[in-house]
Formats: structure tokens, sequence, C-alpha cells
């Protein structure tokens, strides 16, 4: 726990000790009714249980993982039917149980001990109170209403829990941390409330009949793991055919990282969300992936290509989204690989789009291409200094860039901006419009 920032040790600490009152509070529960004892191991060992299969979904931008676990479910339908402090005593020994089995790290088995403690008796305690006892659970709007202060309450205390931890730890902002791990999750923590209510109604209908509820959470999980998987899977698919491009141009191995950098600092200073950022950068790792169609008399003469060479090598951007549009959850970015060498004036290729016609993924990455193209050694020509090519940049905004990406670009480098007069400008530079800028 050393290794963590002070305020991120604190917070921990004290979410512990804040499920360790509630519990304290609870605990006299245990002696009102004879069988209260054998609820609650009941519900602690199904809590425990579905906690030791959770769905790990990896976040690119902050290396997190974040797990989702169907005890949501089961965690709802115990609110639903049993008192308060029976439920907070199920869910912290529950958690412990799985934690422990699962061999945590000591500071994380606290939090996550104390967090969900400190959730499930907030909204145990809200729903309660909003609730009419009076009425069937469905039998009401309050009810229906308080149902779903359920639902969102139980989402929006985890998410804010988790995502101050990491925030804490890695000294990110909060609102970053949230977009990047919990946007994706809405549905699925939305989708246990009707499956708990599923559970209560076939325990009120007989207690036996919960084991129909074994069906739908299995088919729940098993979707999101094949959705996690497949998310995996295309991700590790993306970056294996732009390692296989790497080793075979080993002059430009380094050109596709770098671009994405530039390209993600693009995104952020333009004030793009995670997903974006993520979705641009993964692009601009890829956007030379089309040049595996180039022959190798093209793609290694140490020389200026040949006009009829050079229209051979303009392929590769059609080629390349062609590629990666086979990639279900890669669409968008197969598009951006497909549009980057398209120029704002719409002289462009492959289609010869116009202004915004182009997308923004793919503007960002015309000017993140260009730059790291003109400040790398190449056979036919020396490098650019920095200062050269963002003038480069300056001298082609308007013309064959996007002027707000150009000054986004800019402003991350604290270089000067582009004049105002910039915009009529026609860019002279053979090395912008060079056939092979990476």
């Amino acid at each position: 726990m050393r290794e963590l920032p002070a305020p991120a040790r604190f917070y921990i600490l004290l979410v512990f000790g804040l499920g360790l009152a509630i519990v304290g509070v609870s605990l006299p529960a245990l002696y009102a009714e004879p069988t209260n004892a054998l609820i609650v191991l009941g519900l602690a060992l199904a809590i425990a249980t579905l906690d030791l299969y959770p769905v790990l979904l990896f976040s690119t931008q902050s290396n997190n993982v974040v797990e989702v676990t169907i005890s949501v479910a089961a965690k709802m339908a115990a609110i639903l039917l049993v008192p308060p402090p029976l439920v907070i005593l199920a869910v912290f020994l529950g958690t412990l149980l799985a934690e422990s089995w699962l061999r945590r790290a000591w500071y994380k088995l606290l939090f996550n001990v104390g967090m969900m403690t400190v959730e499930v008796a907030i909204v145990a305690v809200l729903y309660n109170f909003m609730r009419d006892p009076s009425a069937p659970l469905l039998g009401s709007a309050q009810n229906l209403f308080a149902l779903v202060a359920l639902g969102l309450g139980d989402f929006v205390i985890n998410s804010v829990l988790v995502s101050l931890v990491i925030a804490l730890a890695t000294r990110a902002p909060i609102q970053y941390v949230w977009m990047q791990n919990y946007k994706q999750l809405i549905v699925h923590e939305l989708s246990m409330l009707p499956i708990g209510v599923f559970i209560f109604i076939l325990w009120q209908y007989t207690p036996w009949s919960v084991v129909l509820a074994a069906l739908p959470l299995f088919v729940m999980r098993h979707s999101y793991q094949m959705v996690a998987q497949l998310g995996r899977q295309t991700r590790e698919a993306l970056y294996a055919l732009a390692r296989v491009l790497d080793e075979r141009d080993e002059l430009t191995q380094q050109h596709s990282e770098e671009v994405a950098e530039n390209a993600g600092q693009i995104a952020r200073a333009m004030g793009l969300g995670p997903e974006q950022v993520d979705e641009i950068m993964l692009a601009a790792a890829m956007h030379d992936i089309g040049k595996v169609g180039m022959r190798n008399e093209i793609l290694f003469k140490p020389g200026a290509l040949t006009s009829q060479e050079r229209e051979l090598a303009k392929r590769h951007a059609k080629i390349g989204g062609d590629l990666l549009s086979k990639f279900p959850l890669f669409k968008r970015g197969s598009v951006y690989v497909r549009q980057h060498h398209e120029r704002w004036d719409g002289s462009g290729y492959p289609d010869g789009l116009k202004g915004e016609e182009i997308t923004l993924g793919a503007r960002i990455l015309a000017v993140s291409d260009s730059f790291q193209a003109m400040t790398e050694q190449r056979p036919y020509r020396e490098p650019l200094t920095e200062e050269m090519a963002l003038a480069q940049l300056r001298e082609g905004s308007g013309t064959q860039f996007d002027p707000q990406v150009v000054a986004a670009f800019l402003s991350v480098k604290g270089a000067e901006p582009v004049p105002d007069d910039s915009g009529s400008r026609v860019a002279t530079s053979s090395v912008v419009g060079a056939a092979k800028t990476g």
C-alpha cells in the first residue's frame, strides 16, 4: 500500500472504516430472530460465489482493469427481500469471503469490502425509505420510482466510489476516470435490477424456484464475457498487424507509436472524450497498415517515386481502411485510416473529400502523421527540425490541414499560432505533400 499516494491510502482506510462502522450498527439484527444468522450466511455464500467469476474489462487509456460481476442482481434481490441490516451483513461477509479467496492485495481487499458495504447500506436504506410497504412491489407508482432509484443509486454510488480511488491513485481527473471506466457499464449495471426483481418474484412464489434465475444470470455473464473477449481480441489482432508492418520496415518502426502519441495529445487538446481519444490513438497506430499491400521496390525505394509509383503508393490508405473495416468493433477507426491522406481543400486521396466531409479523427491523423514524417530521417531526404516542421504545418493550415487541428497541435507544442491571414495560404513544401509521409 505504500506505493499508493497518501490521499489514496487515506481514502481506502476511510471507506473501510465506514464499512466496519455500518457493520457494527447492523450486528444487533443478527440476534433479533433465530433464523437471521442463517439468512445472512446463505446470502453471503451466494454473493461470494457469484463474485468469484468476474468478467474483466481492460481500459487502454487508464490501464485499469474493471471487473463486472452478476452478484449485483443477488444484492438487489436481497434488498427487496430482507431488512437493510441483514443485507449489509451479508454483503460484508460475502465480499470478504470472495476477496480473500481471490487473494487480493490487502489494500484492494479493504477497499472492495468497505466500498460494497457502504454502497449497499446507502441504497438499501434509500429504497426502504422511498417505497410504500402497503403496496405490492410493482403495484404503485411510488414503488416503481423507488425501484428506479435503487438501480440508479447503486450504479452512481459504486462508480463514484471506485472512480475516486482510481483518480487518487493515478492522479487523474475523476470525470476522466469515470468516463473511461464506467460509461460502457451503464447498461450492464441497470440490467441487474430486472433480474433482481425476477429473483424476488420467484422467491415470493416459492424459495426453491430461485434456481430458475441461474439461467438468465449465466446468459448475462456469458454475453459480457464474449463482448469483453471480442474487444480484447480485436485490439490484439490490430496491434499484431501493426507489428507485422514494423518488422517489414525497420526504418519506421517507431513512426506509428509517435503518430499515435501526437494524435492523442491533439485530441485531448481539442477536448475530445476518453473513448474518442482512445479510438483515434489506435487508428493512428494502425494508419499505415495498408502498406502491407505495397511492393517492396516502392516501399523501400531510396529515392523519389515516379508518378506511376506514387499513384500505386497512394492505394495504401484505401487498402488499410478496407482491411480494418473487417473488424466490427473498429468501424470508425477504419474510416480514420482510409481518410488520413485527404486534404482540407479537397485535393487529397483516396476519395477527394473536403473540409468537414473528412472525419475529425482523420484530420487529426493527417497533422500528426505529417509532422512525424517530416521530422524523421528517410533514405530520400534529411529530417526537418521541429521548428521547421511546425512552420510547414502553419503553411498548410487551411489548405492541406484543418486549421483547428493545426492550432491545437501548435498549442500542445507551445509554438507560435497560425497568423490570421494564413487560411488562404497554399502549402508549398514538397515534404508535406510527399506520398511517403509515413
